[in-house]
């Protein structure tokens, strides 16, 4: 009787004790190593910090190389459930997201943390139409404004681009080689260092953020400091996941998430991209040149209105569209930095 007792009595005590809380956890799809600067700059310190204040509630698991995502497949690695928070350029899925394809346009943008903030704005706006609709954006990471940049040729002004072989990664931004006289080439990042060393290409558009991690300072020679266009990198998640969060957790990711966080990511970049393009400046080999005015003015006279006119054929109401955009950029332009003020 006496056992009996004492079971019936700890059982009844199993029951009353609360569970506990399991964390949510969601694998974040970096598609780098865990040692690239977007890894190490910007993922890494986001996920420690959501997982800090996540708590019982939500954890954020790192799961890093070209295996799990791609280019490629990083929307598809999303809607088949590999990972629950993925990353890429909106560059690389132009079906997906031709809208936001926005953001590439040249002689836009100044600082990467007013296109954030802008291309934030234009999301939470609905600016983006439907393309947005089943998924929540978490990190905006906006790419600067490309320069040009060959291997072994001189590179003074626009005009050196005629005849040669350009990889670029934007419909703009290979129209702007043709209105050069170049051929553009649709190479993507992870292969133009081979193609820079073997000659199949004689330069990229391309930003100085890319050359840390993979090593373009060795297969490029002269550089042209030119607004060329940008690319806009999103972290997200489907909408149907986040929905199915509890709300703790869909808080966490709130609180680290959105427009001003937008600007503290862009402002990241800009210093990435400046530390970037010093580093090569003070290697031996490099020539470095920056467009006049005068070669931005003929720039902007050569290339814009076949920019606007081609992305208005793509898109519907493309050129409305990029009137929306460049007054965002302006708006950001002078929002960003007091934003930033505040936390110094």
């Amino acid at each position: 009787m006496k056992t009996t007792l004492i079971a019936g009595l700890m059982a009844a005590t199993a029951l009353m004790t609360p569970f506990a809380a399991t964390a949510e956890t969601l694998a974040f799809g970096t598609g780098n190593s865990a040692e690239a600067p977007v890894v190490r700059m910007i993922f890494t310190p986001w996920a420690e910090r959501v997982n800090a204040q996540g708590g019982d509630a939500l954890n954020i698991e790192m799961r890093h190389g070209r295996m799990i995502i791609t280019p490629d497949n990083f929307v598809d690695r999303l809607i088949d459930d590999v990972v629950q928070i993925t990353w890429g350029l909106a560059v690389y899925q132009p079906g997906n997201f031709p809208r936001s394809l926005v953001s590439t346009m040249p002689l836009m943008t100044e600082s990467s943390a007013a296109a954030a903030m802008a291309f934030c704005r234009l999301y939470e706006n609905g600016d983006f139409g439907a393309e947005w609709e089943n998924y929540i954006p978490l990190l905006y990471v906006p790419f600067p404004q490309v320069g040009a940049h060959l291997n072994g040729e001189p590179l003074t002004s626009m005009e050196d681009l005629a005849g040669m072989k350009i990889m670029t990664g934007s419909p703009i931004a290979a129209g702007i080689v043709q209105a050069y006289g170049g051929t553009p080439l649709s190479i993507q990042l992870p292969e133009q260092y081979q193609a820079l060393q073997r000659g199949t290409a004689d330069g990229t558009f391309m930003s100085w953020t890319a050359f840390p991690a993979f090593n373009l300072q060795e297969v490029t020679t002269d550089h042209l400091i030119a607004p060329l266009g940008g690319a806009t990198g999103i972290a997200f998640m489907s909408r149907a996941r986040f929905e199915a969060l509890s709300p703790e957790a869909q808080e966490v990711l709130r609180a680290n998430s959105g427009c001003d966080e937008a600007a503290r990511t862009g402002a990241i970049v800009d210093g990435w991209e400046n530390g970037a393009r010093d580093r090569v400046a003070a290697m031996d080999g490099h020539t470095i040149t920056t467009l006049s005015s005068e070669g931005l003015a003929e720039l902007s006279d050569r290339v814009m209105a076949n920019v606007i006119a081609g992305f208005d054929g793509r898109v519907p109401g493309g050129a409305d569209l990029i009137a929306t955009w460049q007054a965002a950029v302006a708006q950001a332009a002078i929002d960003a930095p007091e934003i930033l003020a505040q936390e110094r």
